[in-house]
């Protein structure tokens, strides 16, 4: 049996430029993740089946067109096996339309499974090259390595030199459309009309590199999402919490602590008052030691 975990992403800045011709919107984003997500488990078999267990489940399987399939097709394709067959397991724990990319994550995670039951042995840059046809966080998400994302996301530069970062991962249990936080971006007046950079790599410490970004699409969703501003406003009251921000479109936010103790502290503390919500202490993966 193969096993591949499937990281969440946190989007620690993301910039936005107006919508493309395409229908997509460039963006530019410093991207960490988590030590915490859904796990995928392959095994051989003559057909390609799934099954799927955990948070959001039954919702995944009413659905058309998994990534995870999606994904082992692709694969399948690109490799020219003919009748792929594979059975693959999904323990999911990344809430759906979270902001977490837990489809894109599953889909990188299948991506890597099946490279590895096929006796492919593909290096990860070729599987990233053919991610980008499955979703615009998939190159990202089969890295899962702290990166600078551009493009519509299939643009991936490994940041070198960067730390492990505690954090604390909040999600209010609601799910944020993309789609609608993006309509509601395209149709503010104030907004900046030509994306900016992101952030200067090279202007300090990690943590204040994060904390002198921002992410453009949070001002939208926690205005049409009561719960996600309450979570940035419980987040920004727990000592020590430095940056907080929301992560992708929402509905997840995060804080940033100087030790994973005080993460697990403040997690405890949070979730005295909030029982429903979920509270994930986390480390954001890096390639040196904090």
């Amino acid at each position: 049996m193969i096993r591949e975990f499937a990281a969440a992403k946190i989007n620690l800045t993301l910039r936005v430029g107006p919508v493309r011709p395409d229908g997509y919107h460039p963006v530019d984003s410093l991207v960490a993740f988590a030590d915490w997500g859904d796990r995928l488990s392959f095994e051989p078999a003559e057909t390609l089946s799934l099954d799927m267990t955990g948070e959001g489940a039954d919702i995944l399987r009413a659905e058309d067109g998994n990534l995870i399939l999606k994904a082992a097709e692709i694969l399948a394709g690109a490799a020219g096996i003919v009748e792929p067959g594979a059975r693959i397991r999904l323990e999911k724990s990344i809430p759906l339309g979270s902001g977490l990319g837990g489809g894109s994550a599953d889909a990188a995670a299948t991506l890597r499974g099946l490279n590895r039951l096929w006796g492919m042995d593909w290096p990860d840059d070729m599987l990233a090259g053919l991610a980008a046809e499955i979703g615009s966080d998939v190159p990202a998400c089969v890295l899962s390595r702290p990166l600078r994302m551009r493009g519509r996301g299939e643009i991936v530069e490994l940041l070198e030199h960067w730390p492990a970062l505690n954090a604390l991962l909040v999600n209010p249990r609601v799910s944020v459309p993309t789609g609608r936080i993006f309509a509601l971006y395209d149709t503010d007046p104030q907004r900046i009309g030509v994306m900016q950079n992101p952030v200067c790599l090279a202007s300090g410490p990690a943590v204040a590199v994060i904390a002198s970004g921002r992410n453009d699409l949070q001002p939208h969703a926690a205005g049409a999402v009561g719960l996600v501003a309450d979570v940035l406003a419980a987040l920004g009251e727990l000592p020590g919490a430095h940056p907080v921000r929301m992560t992708g479109s929402g509905s997840t936010c995060f804080a940033l602590f100087e030790s994973q103790a005080a993460a697990v502290e403040a997690g405890r503390q949070l979730a005295a008052g909030h029982a429903g919500w979920l509270i994930q202490p986390a480390t954001l993966g890096g390639t040196e030691t904090a």
